[in-house]
């Protein structure tokens, strides 16, 4: 499956450390923090920063906090602590001499404990954070008028108006956090490159520094297609190289390791004897790693791109009163500014960020990529070789719509605005192009203000119109490309002269991340989904469907996996091919088209695709239910009893196509134990990462979780579906170990 979305396994792991250094709770109102950037090679993958577990916890409902506003001289009303919503600073208290290692279930207990019956206090407790290895406990107030009580129970609270205790018998003590962080002694300590003292507030601003500077064109390229330098020859041996060291070295490893366990198992008793180590694996190249498949277009080959909505950042000089905007190509490409504040919402006087001596950072709403992460602004897609015309023309539409809304684009970190990503999917060879805007709720994210100036209920469906009626009014026009000397236009199948906008899609979503597959659309213009044809099919494609972003390299990706099929079966009409994460069914239609297997059992997790692969089914002649079936589960919930229900005389060849997160356990468990699948046919959008793995499960020796004859890899074929980035699809063929080379490692059964 496509290979540019983000492993959210990284983001897992990142989460579970940050878990084991300190217990925090927070409410859904979050510290302003830099989230994880994207992989440098996505077309755009939104992510968000990971939010704390919410604490509800208090004694009595306090009022809320009072807003003060003010009226600027052009008669609008502004918040005046804007700046400041976020800064929680007055509104905490660290308590000192905790006990260490507390979980976060042990904090919550203990300050329920210390305000147990003090309900006319009114204090509510809104975030806490305890880091395992220290002694001092930080507690976030509702308000800060509840500071000064709270300090005051725990000093005085304890037996005869002595300080609370902890459970060792110890006092505690109570201070504002702003007079504790302004206590050397008390004040942890971090340490610079250099070994000097730096506080918190030194590295936020040299973070703050860092995030300000704008990337010029060849910056951006170097962060969204890192190979772009190099000619594309040497592009495919560094692509190589990466598959033999980092995919096929790495699953033998994988696999040696696993006889090192079981070996280990053996010596403590806990299993039989071990075999001895497969004489394939001690091989001195035992994976052989095919030369990698040239993709057949080079440049402006995605039919699916994916854009942020946010602010695009460029530097201004002042010059008295007057301000003289400096951009140009260098600065991620021109147009008209419009001035934010941080929060997300539009105002009326101009907002600077420093970027250095005399200049400032001029942020203007904008959809593109995240070439820095969400700190550094969105840029324009229009350097990017790997753009089609296209979708530069759509991004162009976008962005004068965004520069003259009314409604904000969404801020991740604070979670207001409503515009947050744009899908556009396009078919050169129907010529149909489908728009998917994706929008928070009109009345607000989920860091909307209690005052009501994040609600754009009002002004929402009209605003929806008006883009519409901007993306459907006339053809998608010719945008003005930026591409690096030397760049030469490749010949397209058709002309993209003339495409319009077939279907529009809307999309309202709550959550912090991104939607899932199957998240309702709204539908509001055009056709209801988009149609491709590849190599003999036609196929629809649904917005939440999975479909290669590449057509013209599927075609190349597809055409291998046929042959390594066409090599096995030797009785086409009568094989069954089970088709594990079918999506659309495109792999599985292909084969029956290409007559390579007579029938077909395809499984996916997403209903969408699923549908759509019913009806595709349909559109290409295969109507009966004898011949295809689809199933819409989750693969490790069906599969063994899919494979159970097929007779036994029927010969059975699979083929698995999993997204980044790779198999689930019980499949493998499945087509490992199912020794009727002799062979079976992996494509792989994540080689380096869970093909390794699995294929490790695949090809070790047999155990109670996983029995069966292992399989072994026997050819391996690297496919670049994504020149200039550094991804490449594997399409690895694995074979049944035969009975007899079975038994000469394990004996017979």
């Amino acid at each position: 499956m496509e290979g540019e979305q983000p492993p959210h396994s990284a983001s897992e792991a990142k989460e579970e450390e940050a878990n084991k250094q300190s217990s925090e709770t927070t409410t859904t109102m979050m510290e302003e923090e830099k989230p994880a950037e994207v992989p440098a090679d996505s077309a755009n993958n939104q992510t968000t920063p990971d939010t704390d577990t919410a604490l509800s916890q208090s004694t009595a409902t306090a009022p809320p906090p009072s807003t003060t506003t003010a009226t600027t001289a052009a008669g609008t009303t502004t918040d005046n602590n804007s700046d400041r919503h976020w800064d929680q600073t007055n509104q905490k208290v660290v308590v000192r001499n905790v006990l260490k290692f507390l979980r976060a279930k042990e904090v919550t207990k203990l300050t329920t404990e210390w305000l147990k019956g003090k309900e006319h206090l009114n204090i509510k407790i809104i975030k806490t954070k305890k880091p395992p290895k220290d002694n001092w406990l930080k507690i976030t107030l509702e308000d800060e008028s509840m500071v000064d009580p709270f300090i005051q129970l725990i000093n005085t609270g304890g037996v005869d108006g002595k300080p609370i205790t902890n459970a060792r018998g110890g006092s505690l003590f109570a201070k504002r956090a702003s007079e504790d962080q302004n206590n050397d002694d008390n004040r942890r300590k971090r340490k610079d490159r250099d070994g000097n003292d730096v506080n918190d507030n030194e590295q936020h601003a040299k973070k703050r520094a860092a995030a300000m500077k704008i990337l010029t064109t060849d910056e951006v390229r170097d962060a969204i297609t890192p190979l772009w330098k190099l000619p594309y020859e040497e592009q495919l041996q560094v692509k190589s190289r990466e598959m033999i060291h980092k995919c096929a070295m790495k699953i033998i490893k994988e696999i040696k390791g696993k006889f090192r366990l079981l070996e280990q198992e053996a010596r403590r008793g806990q299993r039989g004897k071990c075999s001895k180590i497969y004489e394939w694996v001690g091989e001195r190249r035992a994976i052989e790693m095919e030369d990698v498949v040239a993709s057949p277009r080079l440049f402006e080959y995605r039919n699916k791109c994916e854009f942020t909505c946010g602010y695009r950042h460029s530097k201004a000089e002042k010059k008295g009163e007057e301000e003289v905007m400096k951009l140009g190509s260098k600065d991620n490409g021109g147009g008209d500014m419009k001035s934010v504040e941080d929060d997300g919402a539009p105002a009326d006087a101009a907002k600077e960020d420093v970027a250095e001596e005399g200049k400032t950072i001029q942020k203007t709403p904008a959809a593109g990529f995240l070439a820095q992460g969400w700190s550094g602004g969105v840029y324009l897609p229009h350097c990017l070789q790997n753009m089609p015309d296209w979708s530069c023309g759509l991004a162009d539409i976008f962005n004068e719509f965004l520069a003259t809304s009314s409604i904000p684009p969404y801020d991740s970190k604070v979670h207001r605005g409503v515009w947050r990503t744009i899908t556009l999917r396009c078919s050169m060879r129907t010529r149909e192009i489908m728009v998917i805007v994706v929008h928070a709720p009109a009345g607000g994210g989920v860091g909307k203000r209690d005052c009501g100036t994040d609600d754009y209920s009002t002004v929402f469906e009209s605003e929806k119109q008006r883009l519409v009626d901007m993306l459907t009014k006339d053809a998608i026009p010719t945008p003005s490309r930026d591409f690096p000397e030397g760049h030469q236009k490749e010949e397209e199948e058709t002309s993209g002269d003339g495409l319009k906008v077939t279907s529009i899609f809307f999309q309202e979503y709550v959550g912090l991340s991104n939607p899932p597959p199957e998240h309702p659309v709204q539908h509001i213009y055009g056709k209801t989904c988009l149609e491709e044809r590849l190599g003999k099919c036609t196929f629809q494609i649904s917005p939440g469907a999975f479909f290669q972003t590449n057509t013209q390299g599927a075609e190349v990706l597809y055409d291998i996996v046929v042959n390594r099929i066409k090599e096995v079966t030797t009785n086409p009409q009568d094989t069954l091919l089970v088709d594990v994460c079918c999506g659309t069914g495109t792999i599985g239609l292909t084969c029956l088209k290409e007559g390579v297997v007579g029938k077909l059992v395809g499984v996916d997790i997403s209903e969408p695709a699923i549908a759509d692969a019913v009806l595709n089914a349909t559109k290409n002649g295969y109507t009966d239910s004898a011949t295809t079936r689809f199933v819409a589960s989750p693969a490790e919930k069906v599969l063994p009893d899919e494979m159970k229900n097929i007779p036994k005389t029927c010969p059975v060849v699979a083929v698995v196509d999993p997204a980044r997160d790779g198999l689930h356990g019980i499949v493998i468990r499945t087509l490992r134990s199912n020794e009727r699948i002799q062979r079976l046919v992996y494509v792989s959008c994540n080689p380096t990462g869970t093909l390794a793995r699995d294929a490790a499960m695949l090809c070790s020796p047999p155990t109670k979780k996983y029995p069966g004859r292992p399989f072994k890899p026997t050819i391996s074929q690297p496919v670049d579906m994504f020149p200039s980035t550094k991804h490449c699809e594997m399409v690895m063929t694995f074979d049944r170990m035969s009975v007899e080379e079975y038994e000469q490692y394990h004996g017979k059964e």
